[in-house]
């Protein structure tokens, strides 16, 4: 009986054929199995940890730039405490030092003894390295040892913020910082300042009042609730920064030409550059216009008393102003 199920065996399923050795498989493949997974969370371990050490080296960096430190911004909960981090300043950045950088108004040497803080208009500098190492042990599969982590982070930090050059905001010039202008001789001083208090002490200064402190338009303001303010008629010297005194001639010629009016360009191009009369002219005229048709427009029918005769005297100045204007215009 036996030898007749043997003779056809082959005929059997391969489930009858192989039956029993299933679970011989499984004790003989467990052992990779194992390996495998304890593999995979070793990996999975070490990527986190990895990412983890990525994180803290930046938050190193960030944390100490200034104005930040490490008293204000604590470490991370989730570094442990015998893991390094810190920052470290690094060299210069060679390939940052562009040669159009190099111009003798960013690095110098400037002439007439002024210095240039070439060491701030560097664009190579102000490299710094946040870091973070840690070493920790597998999770599984001990006998391996241990691990360490390295992370870098690099910061081009800037010096341009205008708290760390000293400034107090914004608007502050940074000439000063970026440049030691060189000190003009005592003569020089003196007469500056002598200029200046000749301006000051003028006998003509209450003559001069109405180019930025006029009384009547400080009268129609209040009077009619206006928020204009007397204009500014001062013609003041455009910004400019070069040593070159050609430059300089330049920016006072064209000074002149807007306190005097000009006719004519220096090409020969016809055009017109309005006076400081001519400008405060026309300004006074439009303000005369603009009281007018305010108590015109009053609301109350006849006018008040002496809403005539002020109208009227107000007529009779923008008469007059026109004609100057003309005559301005002429010369």
């Amino acid at each position: 009986m036996k030898r007749r199920h043997a003779k056809y065996r082959h005929l059997l399923p391969p489930s009858a054929r192989r039956r029993g050795l299933a679970p011989l498989e499984f004790v003989l493949c467990l052992p990779i199995l194992l390996m495998l997974m304890a593999l995979m969370i070793n990996f999975g371990t070490v990527a986190s940890w990895k990412v983890r050490s990525l994180g803290m080296s930046r938050d190193a960096l960030w944390s100490t730039r200034w104005p930040r430190n490490g008293g204000t911004n604590p470490r991370p909960d989730f570094w442990p405490a015998g893991a390094g981090a810190g920052t470290v300043n690094e060299d210069d950045v060679e390939e940052l030092d562009d040669t159009r950088a190099r111009h003798p108004v960013v690095r110098g040497p400037l002439p007439m003894g002024t210095q240039v803080n070439e060491h701030l208009l560097d664009p190579g500098r102000g490299m710094r390295q946040g870091t973070a190492t840690i070493t920790r042990g597998y999770p599984m599969l001990g006998s391996l040892g241990e691990y360490e982590l390295n992370a870098n982070t690099y910061l081009l930090d800037d010096k341009w913020q205008h708290r760390r050059m000293g400034l107090a905001s914004t608007h502050e010039r940074r000439i000063p910082v970026i440049y030691e202008l060189a000190k003009a001789p005592p003569a020089v001083s003196e007469a500056y300042t002598q200029a200046v208090m000749n301006v000051i002490n003028a006998p003509f200064a209450d003559d001069l009042r109405p180019m930025d402190n006029d009384d009547e338009y400080r009268y129609y303001g209040e009077r009619f609730g206006w928020s204009t303010r007397s204009p500014d008629f001062y013609p003041r010297l455009r910004r400019f920064c070069s040593f070159d005194p050609d430059v300089a001639d330049e920016r006072v010629e064209d000074l002149v030409d807007r306190i005097q009016g000009k006719r004519e360009d220096d090409d020969g191009v016809s055009r017109r550059v309005p006076s400081v009369a001519e400008t405060m002219t026309r300004a006074f005229i439009s303000l005369y216009e603009r009281v007018i048709r305010a108590i015109e427009s009053g609301g109350t029918q006849p006018l008040p008393p002496g809403a005539t005769a002020e109208i009227a005297a107000l007529r009779k100045k923008i008469d007059t102003l026109n004609e100057f204007l003309q005559t301005l215009q002429q010369n």
